[in-house]
C-alpha cells in the first residue's frame, strides 16, 4: 500500500494540519514582519530625502539672503551715511557670515556637488562684489569725513580723480556704484546661479520621490499580497477542522443517540476514536445477543 492509499485509509492527522498551519502562519507573518520593515525604511529614505532637501534650499536661500543683507546695508550706508549701516555690513560679513555657513553645510554632502558648485561661483561673484561696496563705502566716509569706521576700509584708497571730487560728487558716485546697472547686471549673476543650482536640486528631489514613491508602492503590494495568503490560510485552517473533525464530529453524535454505528472518515484521530467506538458497539451487541 502506498503513501497515498494510506493516507485515504487513515485519514489526514488533525494535529499535523495545525502543526503544518502555525508553521505556515509564522512563516507568512515573518514575511509580513520584514515586508513592513523594508516599507518603513523605504519611508525613512524618502523622509531623509526630503529632509535633506529642505537644508540645501535652506542654505541656498540664506545665501542669497546675506548678500541683499549686505547690498542694503551697503546701499543705506550710501544714502543716508549712517555708521550703524556700516557696523550691520560688517557684522553681516564677518561674524554671521551666513553666506559661508551655508556652502560649509552644503560641502559636508559629497553628492550635492552641482550645487556646491553653483553656490561656490554665487558666494565668489558676491565676494568680488564686496570691493565694490567698499569702495563705495570709502567715498561716503571721506565725504561725510566720518573718523571712526571698520579698520577693513583704511586699507581702500580712492582713485586720484576721486579723491579730488567734492562732498556731494563723491556721495553720488558711491550710490551709481551700489545702485547703478552694472551693480545689478553682477546681483543679477549670482541670482542666476543660485537659481540654476535650486532648479538642479528641485529636478533631483522630484525624481527622488517618483522613484521612492514607486518603490513604497511596490513594498505595500508585497504587504497587501502576504496579507491575502495569511488570510487564505486561516480560511483553508477553518475550512479543514471542520471538514475533518466538526461535521463528523456532529454526525458521530446524531449516530451515537441513535445507537448506530459511528462512521469512519475526518480526521485521522477521530477515524481512530470511530473505529473503537464502533468495534466496542458490535460487542456489545454480540454480548446482548448470547445473553438472549
Amino acid at each position: 500500500m502506498n503513501k497515498d492509499q494510506q493516507v485515504r485509509k487513515d485519514g489526514i492527522s488533525l494535529r499535523n494540519v495545525h502543526i503544518a498551519m502555525i508553521v505556515c502562519a509564522v512563516i507568512i507573518s515573518l514575511l509580513l514582519i520584514f515586508s513592513t520593515y523594508e516599507s518603513s525604511s523605504v519611508f525613512s529614505s524618502l523622509s531623509k530625502a526630503t529632509g535633506n532637501y529642505i537644508v540645501r534650499q535652506k542654505a541656498a536661500h540664506e545665501l542669497m539672503e546675506a548678500s541683499d543683507y549686505l547690498t542694503e546695508m551697503a546701499q543705506r550706508f550710501t544714502l543716508e551715511g549712517d555708521t550703524q549701516y556700516l557696523d550691520n555690513y560688517f557684522e553681516e560679513a564677518f561674524v554671521s557670515r551666513r553666506r559661508e555657513e551655508s556652502i560649509t553645510s552644503m560641502s559636508e554632502d559629497e553628492t550635492e556637488s552641482d550645487l556646491v558648485t553653483q553656490l561656490r561661483e554665487a558666494m565668489d561673484e558676491s565676494t568680488s562684489l564686496m570691493y565694490r561696496e567698499y569702495y563705495a563705502m570709502k567715498l561716503v566716509i571721506e565725504a561725510k569725513e566720518i573718523r571712526d569706521y571698520p579698520d577693513t576700509l583704511r586699507g581702500i584708497e580712492l582713485k586720484e580723480e576721486d579723491s579730488f571730487l567734492s562732498a556731494e560728487e563723491k556721495m553720488d558716485l558711491a550710490q551709481k556704484m551700489v545702485m547703478g546697472t552694472e551693480y545689478y547686471n553682477r546681483k543679477e549673476v549670482i541670482r542666476t546661479k543660485l537659481k540654476a543650482g535650486l532648479e538642479a536640486l528641485d529636478k533631483r528631489m522630484s525624481a527622488t520621490r517618483q522613484n521612492t514613491s514607486a518603490e513604497l508602492n511596490n513594498r505595500l503590494m508585497v504587504v497587501r499580497a502576504v496579507i491575502a495568503v495569511l488570510m487564505l490560510a486561516i480560511l483553508v485552517l477553518i475550512w479543514l477542522t471542520a471538514r475533518l473533525g466538526t461535521v463528523p464530529l456532529l454526525e458521530a453524535g446524531e449516530k451515537a443517540e441513535a445507537g448506530e454505528a459511528i462512521p469512519v472518515k475526518g480526521a485521522k484521530e477521530f477515524r481512530r476514536l470511530a473505529g473503537k467506538y464502533n468495534e466496542m458497539l458490535e460487542k456489545l451487541h454480540e454480548s446482548k445477543e448470547e445473553n438472549q
